[in-house]
């Protein structure tokens, strides 16, 4: 039976304990809730969206947006207003012959004008015929085109990057997992160790190294955390997200069991179509619009033209604001350019322009040549790391039995402790190995994505 002070105490102390247990329950459910789940495929089009390189780009695609407006202006009517006032501080002579008088041989300097002067008008002018302009509207459309090309290449690289790192941070928490595991079955073996120990049948040489080996595992697994959350913040800052943000990723590493067949897959080379190319080809496509606009230079031009202006003159500010004084007149034409010689500029200008698509020809090839060597060489390593994946996924199988059968033979008395450490170092170097291989494995078929020009259709499946 309980005595009525104790139950009165527990009584108490549950009453003071229920404030701060819903208080402590608060903040871990808050603390669930401010974490931020992440597949591969959400990072990808969180760095997308938010990623400052690719606000740039699209920011450039604006611009060539408004680059085809502003080409388009100059066809429309273009009106300017003007206006001047002048006064002659002292007005300009001029010799004429003295018809006056009769005697023409004989020169008069006279001054003609007056003290103040005043003109205000309104000029309409519109492009009839400019061949260079639709061609410089081309060009402009072009150019919008090649910035979307450069924007999608950012967003590929964006992508390429982010991945890498979320493959990275993937291994390193199964590889924070298989040390956890590893020292989880340590403690099991040092606590029936010790027991031993106390009743006899173990040595203390036995516990101590089985103490130093816990330890020696606790400081990689604390290293592990931290490498853990330092490649998180690489994935954060390469998305674009707040470094104090909250992350868990939520992918699986599942491709322990890829077939052969998933390299042989990747023999079909697609680098042909990648957006290196595509925006090379749009290059050629501008290098020739900007030929073609330096030839159309050749082409006689027309604009119209239509002006009406109101002048005021006078002695003095009485005079000038006298509607008497102000007489107005308009004109209209036609002005047609017509090119005759420039000094070869333009023949110089249109062999630049020749050079400079010869230069885009040999880009062409140096980037194709590039791609095919990036495409054959990620292929080459994708299989190599398989082969090394293979290797280690069967060293590892080996390993661990071997752990598990020494850790047996230790617990019956006929394996020595020593032996138990050795097999745990080698089991936990094997896994090591395997998981490096399996994230050499997975950065392979990243490139080879990458080099096919296929990684953000994978990605955002």
């Amino acid at each position: 039976m309980i005595p009525d002070n104790l139950q009165t105490t527990n009584r108490l102390a549950r009453q003071l304990l229920a404030p701060v247990m819903a208080v402590l329950l608060l903040f871990v459910a808050a603390a669930i809730h401010a974490q931020q789940p992440l597949s591969l495929q959400n990072s990808v089009q969180y760095a997308i969206q938010n990623n400052p390189q690719i606000h740039r780009a699209a920011l450039e695609v604006s611009k060539g947006d408004y680059l085809i407006k502003e080409y388009l202006s100059t066809a429309l009517p273009q009106v300017n207003g003007s206006g001047n006032f002048t006064y002659n501080i002292k007005l300009p002579t001029q010799l004429i012959p003295n018809f006056f008088d009769g005697r023409p041989e004989e020169l008069l300097p006279v001054q003609f004008g007056t003290a103040l002067s005043a003109t205000a008008g309104v000029e309409l002018s519109q492009m009839i015929y400019d061949h260079s302009f639709w061609l410089g509207v081309k060009g402009a459309k072009k150019l919008a085109s090649f910035n979307r090309l450069v924007e999608a290449k950012t967003q590929e690289d964006v992508a390429y990057n982010v991945a890498k790192i979320y493959y990275q941070a993937q291994i390193l928490g199964r590889q924070r997992a298989v040390i956890q595991a590893n020292l989880d079955q340590v403690d099991g073996l040092l606590r029936a160790t010790e027991l031993q120990y106390q009743n006899g049948f173990a040595k203390k040489l036995d516990v101590d190294q089985l103490r130093v080996n816990r330890s020696s595992l606790e400081t990689q697994l604390r290293n592990l955390e931290l490498q853990y959350q330092q490649t998180l913040r690489g994935l954060k800052y390469a998305m674009a997200m707040p470094l104090d943000a909250v992350i868990v990723l939520t992918d699986t590493l599942q491709n322990d069991d890829l077939p052969a067949a998933a390299v042989q897959e990747a023999l079909t080379p697609g680098y042909t179509n990648k957006v290196d190319v595509a925006i090379i080809d749009e290059q050629k496509e501008l290098l020739k619009l900007q030929y073609e606009k330096t030839r159309a230079e050749y082409i006689p031009s027309a604009r119209f033209f239509a002006g009406y202006t109101v002048q005021g003159q006078g002695n003095s500010f009485r005079e000038l604001g006298d509607n008497k004084q102000w007489f107005d007149f308009a004109m209209m034409g036609i002005n047609i350019k017509v090119p005759i010689f420039d000094g070869l500029r333009k023949n110089y200008r249109m062999q630049q322009d020749n050079l400079e698509l010869l230069q885009n020809e040999k880009d062409r090839q140096n980037a194709l040549n590039g791609l095919e060597y990036q495409y054959s060489n990620a292929l080459l390593q994708l299989e190599s790391n398989y082969n090394s994946l293979v290797s280690q996924k069967e060293n590892r199988r080996m390993a661990e039995e071997v752990y598990t059968v020494t850790q047996k033979r230790f617990r019956e008395g006929i394996a020595s402790i020593t032996e138990v450490l050795s097999a745990e170092t080698a089991m936990r170097e094997v896994q090591t190995n395997y998981l490096a291989a399996l994230l050499q494995y997975k950065w392979a078929s990243l490139d080879l994505e990458y080099a096919n020009g296929r990684l953000l259709q994978l990605l955002n499946k």
